[in-house]
């Protein structure tokens, strides 16, 4: 009994601290503190933010660099993490899903751009703690941005319901 005890308060503990990461990454875009960004994700990580090449980023130096690119002329943004879903494939590897709420005002902007988003995420437990491995964003819609600059979220055509029995 004391193992499964053990076992549960660990995945607990690992469930607040990704969700904890999932925040602070939302909390240091909107700072701007690009810099501290990096250390949310491996040094080695992929992280998936459109569908051009120069938005597929193959390490957290080059996340920094793309980040500082994108709010470079002074975007104020803010960023809202929900529904965040976990799964543990074993004791140091998370799956995770969180929906993303990315407001922006550009400087001079007439209208503010929103992006509504999924991010679907790889965590691996290191020694510093759990950190972003993979990311991918996938858009459920963009408000004042232009289209097919994200990766559209796949749709289903039938109910979850009728796929389970085909």
């Amino acid at each position: 009994m004391s193992i499964d005890i053990d076992i549960a308060v660990r995945e607990l503990t690992d469930r607040a601290a990704i969700t904890e990461v999932l925040h602070t990454y939302a909390r240091l875009v909107d700072e701007r503190d690009f810099t501290a960004v990096a250390g949310v994700f491996t040094d080695d990580c992929l992280a998936e933010y459109g569908v051009r090449e120069a938005e597929i980023l193959h390490s957290s130096a080059a996340l920094v660099d793309w980040l500082t690119r994108q709010l470079l002329d002074g975007t104020a943004t803010s960023h809202h993490i929900s529904n965040v879903q976990i799964s543990f494939p074993d004791a140091d590897h998370a799956a995770t899903t969180s929906y993303v709420y990315a407001w922006h005002r550009p400087p001079g902007a007439v209208a503010d751009p929103i992006i509504l988003a999924r991010y679907v995420d790889s965590f691996d437990r290191t020694p510093t703690g759990w950190r972003i491995a993979h990311r991918r964003m996938l858009a459920h819609g963009l408000v004042g941005f232009p289209d097919g600059i994200l990766r559209p979220l796949s749709r289903r055509t039938e109910p979850a319901s009728e796929q389970a029995a085909v």
